[in-house]
């Protein structure tokens, strides 16, 4: 083999393997814009989430000073609580109730005319 053919092969080599390494960076960087985006748009759901968490903390923290203790509270203190969740669960129970019937009647009202062929 002449020597110039050497040269080309190792030219085309040397060209290849940088074609290689200059893609490989240009896939490497667009990865690491990607991600940094998406860093970016986690940071601001964590951010949401602890406004959330702390939020949650501070409606904890009130319903820890509502509640009465069943131990060191007066004992008409607590039948009143007792009695307010039993009427709220009540109010809550008809509430339900009524929203059943109402679907209810919506369901057997609305299969009455279901065969009519004139809308």
């Amino acid at each position: 083999m002449p020597g110039w053919s050497w040269w080309l092969i190792w030219a085309v080599l040397v060209v290849a393997l940088v074609l290689v390494v200059v893609f490989g960076i240009r896939r490497v960087l667009a990865a690491y814009r990607r991600a940094r985006v998406e860093g970016d748009r986690l940071n601001g759901l964590l951010g949401q989430l602890t406004a959330s968490v702390d939020e949650l903390s501070d409606a904890g923290r009130r319903f820890e000073e509502q509640r009465t203790s069943a131990l060191f509270g007066s004992r008409a203190d607590l039948a009143a609580a007792v009695e307010d969740h039993r009427l709220r669960r009540a109010h809550r129970r008809q509430a339900r109730r009524d929203r059943r019937i109402a679907r209810g009647r919506l369901i057997t009202h609305s299969a009455e005319h279901w065969t009519d062929t004139h809308v």
